[in-house]
């Protein structure tokens, strides 16, 4: 390499070198201040920045989304709960059902045999009191009703006490020297079944007695006296 060509490439770096220089230069002359470390040369401007509204959108977008999915439960909160509560109804009510079906079973079965009893009865007030035999039913007349009764039948009251509609039924009213409206004799017996009404007692009810029938019995009465009297004074003259 000649002379000439050295002094071509020294001079191109020295105009390289005040070139680089010129460059670092302020417009003032003041050198441009150098950043400290990287993160500072690239942190974007916070103002200028559009992160900022990205974020604030993603965060509506979020709260939206948990919005909604709180509404969608609370509806499936509010189903399963309507849901409990009727089938908690239709659990009652299948109870329900079930036990009056039982107790309605229980009362046809029960109807059903009073007529026994009543047979039972009928029969025993025609037998012998010393009859081994009748004995032995009512034995089983006790034993009987003994399986009734626990299953809540009892007998209505009847003789001697005031006619009551609900659960008498007056076959015949008859004069009688008491008040009126008392039973005075029990035809059929009528029963309950847990306090409800399974058979009415068929009875016969007393009346009061005419007035006219109430002379005819005086006037009978005193005539009876008089000719009493009378044999008795014959007597005492004889």
């Amino acid at each position: 390499m000649d002379k000439t060509e050295f002094e071509k490439i020294l001079e191109r770096k020295i105009a390289e070198e005040e070139a680089r220089k010129k460059g670092d230069e302020t417009p003032d002359g003041i050198p441009e201040e150098v950043p400290q470390n990287a993160e500072e040369a690239d942190a974007p401007d916070a103002v200028s920045s559009p992160a900022q509204p990205a974020a604030d959108s993603e965060v509506d977008l979020c709260q939206n989304a948990l919005d909604q999915m709180t509404r969608e439960r609370d509806a499936l909160l509010d189903q399963l709960l309507r849901a409990r509560a009727d089938f908690d109804n239709y659990r009652k009510r299948s109870l329900r059902d079930m036990d009056q079906l039982r107790e309605t079973a229980s009362a046809n079965l029960i109807r059903a045999l009073l007529p026994v009893l009543d047979n039972f009865e009928r029969a025993l007030a025609h037998a012998d009191s010393g009859n081994p035999l009748a004995e032995g039913v009512v034995m089983i007349q006790k034993q009987l009703l003994d399986v009734l009764s626990a299953e809540g039948l009892k007998p209505v009251e009847a003789k001697g006490a005031h006619f009551d509609p609900h659960y008498h039924e007056a076959l015949a009213m008859t004069p009688a020297h008491c008040a009126p409206g008392i039973v005075l004799e029990e035809y059929e017996r009528g029963y309950l079944l847990k306090e409800q009404l399974l058979r009415p007692a068929k009875v016969i009810v007393s009346c009061e007695i005419a007035a006219e029938s109430s002379q005819k019995d005086e006037a009978a009465s005193e005539q009876i006296n008089d000719e009493t009297a009378f044999s008795e004074s014959e007597g005492n003259h004889d």
